[in-house]
């Protein structure tokens, strides 16, 4: 970790105390803040050149207030990216104006009082979680432009390149409560993506393949995410669509994110307050088989979602979601902990302004023993999903329905390209009908998982 970083956090972390501690003098019962600065560069190929090279930097600080009135405690938010002595005074005289007249709410949780890492875990953490990229913008052009050169000479049948990009970013957070905890910390990460066309007219397609991770040593070789954009993008030409079908479904991994993602969003203890979740009832419920196992991991050296405490200063530990298949509990901040008369579970997500809002940060789905390869085979006929679009998802019935391509499976083998299908069914059902996990875990930046095959699923196409 290098000395400048270092010092750019300590900024931060002095700048989010002094806002905290300027609205108690002005007025504030309680509050917190955050102090945020963003550091990225990226190059941008085409065609074997390049199009452009960006440095974005920016910086902001919010601050979130308390006050108290004759009907509770009300709050109100707001940023700024005015780091001077006026500035900071000025978004502490427009929070508690705002708070002062905002509603009450009898339920409000303020800041103070969260179960913080102590000064030692703190200390501890920054020693473990060093940021420091050692990729450079040049780097990322030699990468950029082997990326695409890989997938134009893989073959004669890619067309065009929609480009290339490579980048690399550092984030500096700082946070401050009302209660004298100050905390801080540092991410970086480094990316490489392409995305190619082949085939012509109107059997053209296109495919993408990417890498992003926090250390360059685990990019993948750029060759060979040029090697995999061209090889998809080819066999997704002559695809079609199929006849209407009830089957089984196989989700590729970076398909199957997403069926995680109902699930968090499911189980957000705020939704299950305002009755929007189809889970909301299902605590401690099997949802899944006993072979699926979901876990939310805070510290993972594969992970970008690497966090010691949350939005709100709590302490973040290791959880299991899903244990055996069951339902262990929802996902809450202290507010929705309070409210479901639970324990908060170092949930809470922050913004620069508004509320707090509720997310995991390394969400894992355990994978089983069996290669893709013997999964197809015990499947037998199915499809395999490659490609997902649209967002039919009813978040209070659980009803499911999505645009897909992808792949027919026959015979235990990886077949006929297939597009203009829909894939739909209930997402309880779904997660209970999961037949199959793949031995193949990838990562996708917070989130890792297998390939997943979900029994009886309805298929619908455009033929017959």
């Amino acid at each position: 970790m290098s000395h400048s970083s270092d010092r750019k956090t300590d900024d931060m972390k002095e700048i989010a105390s002094r806002l905290v501690e300027m609205a108690g003098k002005s007025g504030a019962a309680d509050a917190d803040a955050l102090a945020v600065n963003d550091v990225g560069e990226n190059i941008s190929v085409r065609n074997r050149k390049i199009e452009s090279v960006e440095r974005e930097e920016s910086r902001g600080i919010g601050l979130r207030a308390f006050v108290k009135t004759s009907e509770g405690l009300a709050f109100a938010s707001a940023s700024s990216s005015d780091f001077s002595n006026d500035g900071m005074r000025k978004l502490v005289d427009q929070v508690i104006a705002m708070a002062r007249i905002s509603t009450a709410d009898p339920d409000a949780m303020p800041p103070s009082g969260a179960e913080h890492p102590t000064t030692a875990e703190l200390a501890t953490w920054d020693d473990k979680h060093p940021v420091e990229i050692e990729w450079t913008l040049a780097a990322a052009r030699q990468a950029a432009l082997a990326c695409e050169e890989a997938a134009l000479d893989y073959s004669d049948k890619i067309e065009n390149s929609e480009g290339a990009e490579a980048g690399f970013s550092r984030t500096h957070v700082a946070y401050a409560s009302a209660d004298n905890f100050r905390g801080k910390y540092q991410k970086s990460s480094l990316g490489l993506s392409l995305s190619v066309i082949a085939g012509t007219g109107d059997q053209m397609q296109r495919d993408y393949a990417y890498s992003r991770v926090q250390q360059v040593e685990k990019l993948k070789n750029p060759q060979m995410i040029g090697q995999e954009a061209a090889e998809r993008a080819i066999r997704r030409v002559g695809a079609r669509s199929i006849s209407t079908r009830q089957t089984t479904v196989v989700f590729e991994p970076r398909m199957a994110t997403s069926i995680l993602g109902h699930l968090i969003s499911a189980i957000n203890g705020r939704s299950v307050l305002q009755k929007r979740s189809f889970l909301a009832e299902s605590n401690g419920q099997a949802l899944f088989p006993e072979f699926v196992q979901i876990e939310d991991n805070p510290d993972h050296p594969d992970g970008l979602g690497n966090r010691l405490f949350d939005g709100e200063g709590t302490r973040c530990r290791q959880r299991t979601i899903i244990d055996s298949g069951k339902l262990t509990g929802f996902l809450t901040d202290r507010y929705a902990a309070a409210r479901l008369k639970s324990e908060p579970t170092g949930h809470a997500r922050r913004g620069l302004t508004g509320d707090t809002g509720i997310g995991p940060s390394n969400l894992i789905l355990h994978p089983g023993e069996m290669d893709v390869e013997a999964m197809l085979q015990e499947i037998g006929d199915g499809l395999l999903v490659t490609e997902m679009m649209g967002f039919g998802i009813n978040g209070v019935t659980g009803d499911y329905s999505r645009g897909a391509a992808g792949f027919l499976i026959e015979n235990g083998k990886v077949g006929q390209p297939v597009n203009e299908i829909t894939v739909a069914g209930n997402l309880k059902k779904m997660f209970a009908n999961i037949s199959h996990l793949g031995s193949d875990l990838t990562w996708f930046g917070s989130t890792a998982v297998p390939t997943i095959a979900i029994a009886d699923m309805t298929v619908a196409g455009q033929e017959g």
